[in-house]
């Protein structure tokens, strides 16, 4: 199962590495911005700015009330940002420990917001020239102090919770692979496990993930310009493929919108607009959207 990239369009125009996407019901689509801000992109493909967050905004997921949340790996922090362009700051450090690399943030079904941290080398060229487990995920959780559920991870980057909410799912990029970790009663974690193949290939460098309702678990290849997904047997599959780098300009990102969420949308470190194209199975719903 797999389409050519003649079936891919874009939306938006003018974006600076857009990494982090998502889609909220009312068909806008929002990014990351490299100027240090998020843009809204209308169902016409209009494009506008707001925000002025600093660093270098990443991941993004959205809240029940609109709010993007970002992690910025250019200045380590997780931030809330509201429409109207105002921030807070969410999160510097866990349990006394400086978070320098937040890369993507996931808030799921209970209200837990569960945060990666890529590496403790605020030198993040370093660490992908070198790299060491000193990755991290960190929790959030209502009435909580922020805490660090799991770590020694090589790079720490996308984070998805499937649909059952029994497992949290992280991108371990520079042992290409994913891990995933079951979540217990008082959402402590318990041991690690590869989910699907112990190694994704030679440029299997996982970057974002995300669940469709088949619980297929997609993810973007940033350095083999592609988007592959690991289905419930544990196989993996390319869907997408463009190593010219036609359209995919280092994807990073994939979340699910449109009608029935059956349309994806790719963020990219290289990308100036939004790839989009049809998947065979609904995106499963994210606490953003609508049932």
């Amino acid at each position: 199962m797999r389409i050519n990239i003649e079936q891919v369009g874009t939306i938006g125009a003018g974006l600076l590495r857009p990494e982090g996407v998502m889609a909220a019901d009312d068909g806008h689509v929002y990014t990351a911005d490299a100027r240090g801000c998020c843009s809204r992109i209308s169902r016409d493909g209009g494009t506008s700015f707001f925000g002025a967050l600093g660093g270098t905004p990443n991941g993004i997921c959205i809240d029940k009330k609109g709010n993007c949340i970002i992690a910025n790996i250019g200045n380590g922090e997780v931030q809330l940002l509201s429409g109207d362009g105002r921030h807070l700051v969410l999160l510097t450090e866990a349990q006394g420990k400086r978070m320098y690399t937040p890369n993507f943030p996931f808030l799921d079904f209970s209200g837990r917001l569960w945060v990666s941290n890529s590496t403790d080398d605020p030198n993040i060229d370093s660490s992908l020239r070198s790299p060491v487990p000193d990755g991290c995920l960190i929790l959030i959780a209502e009435h909580r102090e922020p805490q660090i559920v799991a770590d020694a991870i090589c790079f720490a980057n996308g984070v998805a919770v499937d649909q059952a909410e029994k497992y949290v799912y992280v991108a371990e990029t520079m042992k290409r692979r994913i891990l995933r970790f079951p979540i217990k009663e008082d959402s402590s974690l318990g041991a690690r496990e590869v989910y699907g193949p112990e190694f994704l290939g030679a440029k299997g460098f996982p970057d974002g993930i995300a669940f469709d309702e088949a619980g297929n678990l997609w993810i973007a290849f940033p350095m083999a310009n592609a988007i592959g997904f690991i289905d419930p047997a544990g196989k993996l599959d390319m869907y997408l493929e463009d190593p010219a780098g036609k359209i995919l300009r280092a994807p990073a990102n994939i979340c699910f919108g449109g009608k029935d969420r059956k349309t994806a949308f790719i963020g990219s470190l290289g990308g100036t607009n939004i790839p989009c194209f049809e998947v065979p199975s609904s995106g499963a719903r994210l606490i953003h959207q609508a049932a």
